[in-house]
């Protein structure tokens, strides 16, 4: 199927649908039907449920998770012939109103399953992004040279997989320090930080501590060397961050972005933050 064909589908539109039954998961809205979903009793039948969502008009990430959990496998063979649906599967979300969509959820949902569902679907399309598209009939080379080099071959990286890595380094501080101290911390260190690595400045903070990359100016694949400064900036942060409480020594970078760590380690963020944390040392 051509490019075009997979990522040419119908118009989607949240909930709660106008006109569905009372008694229907289409009367919910988005939040409301993911959490029914991921929550689904493993002994209940709740295919027509399920194969109603499937067949509505909901963003696609809900009506993957709809078709995942239909238990009698062979209904789904009905749509086939579907490109807008038959595709449910197998298809990968990589376009940016997915991830927007993605992340929205991951950070907004009021239920921790759709935020983790949302997390886990976010992980697999950044370790995808992250990816080398192969040439013709050549041996495929990465994207970064070798796994885990920022510099090599100064390949691009997705700033939303930056930006999540910030927000799971930065959540750990939060809880220690307080919004107003975090934000402060953050801030500081960007600014010390912005001359040496300018496309720190595509990076927006608010007085909540809540990091954004800037979308507007030059989209959401960033050169490689953003690798590099988003990582001394986490780097100097949590210097500060462990100086003001010294509880946060304990935290593991690696180990508070587990979720996207194949990702990061394809584009070198490990290596640039662990570089960034010998040069502070030296």
């Amino acid at each position: 199927m051509a490019e075009e064909d997979r990522n040419r589908r119908l118009p989607w539109h949240e909930g709660p649908d106008e006109g569905a039954a009372a008694d229907s998961w289409l009367s919910l809205d988005d939040d409301e039907v993911l959490q029914r979903i991921e929550t689904l009793d493993a002994a209940w039948d709740a295919d027509e449920r399920l194969l109603e969502v499937v067949r509505s008009s909901r963003h696609f990430f809900i009506r993957q998770e709809a078709a995942k959990r239909v238990r009698d496998r062979r209904t789904l063979f009905a749509f086939e012939g579907d490109r807008h649906v038959g595709q449910i599967l197998v298809r990968r979300l990589t376009r940016r109103e997915d991830l927007t969509y993605l992340e929205r959820l991951a950070i907004r949902s009021h239920y921790v399953e759709v935020r983790k569902a949302a997390q886990v679907q976010l992980a697999q399309v950044w370790a995808r992004l992250q990816m080398p598209t192969p040439e013709p009939g050549a041996v495929v080379k990465r994207a970064h040279g070798r796994a885990g080099d920022p510099d090599a071959g100064r390949g691009e990286v997705d700033g939303s997989l930056l930006g999540w890595a910030v927000h799971f380094i930065v959540e750990q501080a939060w809880g220690q320090l307080g919004t107003e101290v975090t934000a402060n911390l953050l801030r500081r260190a960007q600014q010390e930080l912005r001359e040496a690595h300018p496309i720190l400045g595509r990076f927006q903070l608010d007085e909540s501590a809540q990091v954004a990359l800037e979308l507007a100016s030059g989209g959401s694949r960033l050169q490689g060397d953003a690798v590099r400064g988003v990582a001394a900036w986490m780097a100097s942060f949590l210097a500060a961050a462990r100086r003001e409480n010294r509880e946060l020594g304990q935290v593991s970078v690696r180990h508070v972005t587990r979720l996207m760590a194949d990702a990061l380690e394809e584009a070198g963020f490990y290596t640039a933050y662990e570089e960034a944390e010998r040069r502070r040392l030296a």
